[in-house]
Parts: structure tokens; sequence; C-alpha cells
């Protein structure tokens, strides 16, 4: 079935030196869910079949790391320290039956899409691994763990089990999540390794997130050594069998790093490691505002956008943060990142996701072929919007500026208020 979107204003390709075009209607396929066609119309009709309205079409956002299954709040007495948060974290998940993890994990895609996004990368646990039925896209990690280098194979099997039953399609794509190095042991990455050389997925890491990371794999003692490993029974692993100066050099001798890796958070690093980070070709999913709540170091971004890093943007849980809403993300960085552009940081929500996650068929772009994911923004009638005003204009938008989201060509939410 062809569907016809009409909008005065269509960002076509953010990649585009001048990429916002007069161009109005937005044709898409909804049985392939691919745009057709992005070319001007010389009527004002708009989508509905009234006068068009002010609007501007986007590429539809996309949230590159986040935990579904954690769309709990925090509040005032959820823990800051990074043990104890992943204590009281341990705690909640045990409580929750599967139906109730499933109505959590419905109600988290609702607040994605009504924030326009598009796009999730979503760490999938083993205990609760879904049957996708949203329609939204997800990027599926599936989460590996083990400390124990005995238990590797069973981690292994366990794994294989359940990318058994992840279907590729429109909607869902896998990966997979060796934790991290505090809680993978390195029998078990290699083997990791092993098996993606066959299915060759997309790897997502969470490194350098916090210092106690460093202490860690230095060998050095901290929070994880001290505190967290043995509150888990894991006493005898509180000294890691090889020491590091840092998780992403760790992870590189490994052989964990490449193009096809994407290292979460990466705030806490050094030169050494950004020098790692360019040669391997990795990507960043930088998540500011988890990274606020346990008052980690700030990510370099000028520096790894400037160097050529490509950088992707991530909500991360609800548990660390006030909100899985993309633009709420954006605004954050824009904040504590003032050397960063408008621009850049619309980048980071758009394409680099898109590169970052790979996700078949999601350009981050709205051009002919790829998936007809976007977003209608309502503008203000007395901005003279140019090439040169878009993307701040974009960034100054609020949820309630969004008109309607459109996923695979249909409209996914219609904003009430508007």
């Amino acid at each position: 079935m062809i569907k016809r979107y009409y909008s005065p204003f269509i960002l076509s390709s953010p990649s585009d030196k001048n990429p916002l075009t007069i161009t109005r209607e937005l044709t898409a396929d909804t049985r392939t869910g691919k745009i057709v066609s992005i070319k001007p119309v010389k009527d004002t009709v708009s989508f509905s079949g009234s006068k068009m309205v002010p609007s501007l079409i986007i590429p539809g956002f996309i949230n590159s790391h986040t935990h579904s299954d954690l769309t709990i709040s925090a509040d005032r007495s959820t823990p800051k320290v990074f043990s104890d948060w992943v204590l009281s974290l341990t705690e909640k998940r045990r409580k929750p039956a599967a139906d109730e993890k499933n109505g959590i994990r419905k109600h988290a895609y609702l607040e994605f899409v009504k924030s326009g996004t598009v796009l999730i990368g979503d760490i999938l646990q083993p205990d609760s691994f879904p049957v996708h039925k949203e329609k939204i896209r997800i990027k599926g990690f599936i989460e590996v763990r083990g400390i124990d280098p005995a238990a590797a194979d069973g981690k292994i099997a366990l794994f294989k089990q359940l990318f058994s039953k992840a279907k590729e399609g429109p909607f869902f794509s896998p990966g997979i999540s060796p934790h991290s190095v505090y809680s993978v042991s390195e029998n078990l990455f290699r083997k990791i390794l092993d098996e993606n050389c066959r299915l060759g997925l997309k790897t997502a890491i969470h490194a350098s997130e916090h210092k106690s990371e460093i202490e860690y794999i230095s060998g050095s003692g901290g929070d994880i050594s001290k505190n967290l490993l043995p509150a888990l029974g894991l006493s005898r692993f509180s000294l890691p069998p090889k020491t590091y100066r840092t998780p992403v050099s760790c992870l590189y001798n490994i052989g964990m790093l490449g193009k096809e890796t994407i290292l979460v958070h990466a705030n806490e690093i050094n030169d050494e490691d950004i020098e790692i980070i360019k040669q391997t070709g990795v990507s960043i999913v930088h998540c500011p505002r988890s990274n606020s709540f346990f008052s980690s170091a700030r990510l370099p971004l000028k520096r790894l956008l400037d160097e050529g890093v490509n950088v992707a943007l991530g909500t991360d849980s609800l548990y660390s943060n006030e909100s899985v809403s993309i633009i709420d993300e954006i605004k954050y960085a824009r904040k504590i990142h003032p050397g960063v552009s408008s621009r850049e940081l619309f980048d980071m929500a758009t394409v680099n996701g898109a590169s970052a996650l790979s996700f078949p068929g999601v350009t981050g772009r709205l051009e002919e072929g790829s998936f007809a994911d976007f977003i209608a923004l309502r503008i203000n009638p007395d901005i003279n919007l140019n090439p040169d005003n878009v993307y701040d204009m974009i960034l100054d938008a609020g949820p309630e500026d969004i008109m309607f989201v459109v996923i695979h060509g249909n409209i996914v939410y219609n904003n009430p208020l508007i």
C-alpha cells in the first residue's frame, strides 16, 4: 500500500551540505516499509487532507543504548554508589513476573515512540527474552555474563539457545552483548569471539563507565573488587587473573575491538584508549545523563568527533535516568558539551546511531530505498527555516512539538494535543 505524507519542509539527508529541501511529499510503500520517493508538489494538502500546517519532517531518532526491561523509575532512595546501585537493581529484577516484565517493556516502547524514537539498541536479559510484537525497531543485544572461566561453555550454550529464537526481520535484528570486563571472563570473551566469527553479529560492551572498572582491571581494588563482587558471592574473582591499564586496553588485547563493536559509555578513557578506539574503528554510545547520575567523568565528545570516531546517543535505563526520551538526552548533551554543534548532536541521534547499530534498512536518513521512519515536528510559522538554523530549531523542540511518528511507512503515534 502506498502512503503519501506532506510537509512544507523535509530534512532529506543530514549528510548533505544543503539537506533542507522544500520537497513537500514523501511517498512510502507500507508493504516493504521503504521510502519510494521524495519530491515537490504544487498543492497545499496535508497528510490528513486539510490545509498544510507549518511542519518539518525529519529522520526518526535512534536510541542506541537502553534497557527496556529497566523502565523502573529511580527515586531518592536509589543508591548512586555503583556497587550499591547494582545490588539494588538486582533485587528489583528478581521481583517482576514474566508478564509484568513484558508490561514494563511495552510501556517503554510507547515512551520511546512518543519521544520520536524509531529504533533502539536494547540489552536483552536471558531470563526474559522477549517475543517482539511492538511496532518499533529493535537491535536486540543478547546479554552474556560469566566471570567464572569454568562456566564459559554453559554461557555459550545458553546464548546459542536464545539466538535460535531471535528471528531477524523488519522490526528485530539480533546482536550480542558480553556485559563488561568485570562480569565476563577472558575465557568467555574468547569463546564469544569464536562463536561470532560464524555469526558476524554487532557486539555491545559496557566499558569504562566508572572509575571502579579501571581500578578493578588494573588490580588496584576499588568499589567493584571490594564491594560488588563479594556481595554477589564472587570474592574469589575480585582480582583479575591478568591486569591491564584500562578496560579498553583489556578488550583490545583480547581481540574484542573492531568496526562491529560498540563501546557503551566509554567516558572514563585516556589518550591511549582514544588511539585504540580510532585504530580499531569501534563506535561509542554516549549516555550523558546516566553518566551524570553516577558522577562519572565527562566523555571527551568534541575530541572524539573531531578525530572521526563514530559516537551515537543513548538513554541507558530509567533506573539511572530521568526519562527515556532521546530529545531530553540531546538537550542535556548540548548543555554539557557546548563545543559540539547542534548538527553534530542531531547526527549522533540519527546517522551515527544507524552506523553503530547496523540495522538492515535503517540509514538515519530520509532517502529512497531506506526505511520510512520519520517524525513530523511542529514549527513556528514566524521562523524563517533555513539550513543554518534548522538543527538549532530541532534541538529546541520538545516532545509536545512532535505531531506524529511514522515507522515502516505507518503512523504509530499521533500527538493528541496537536
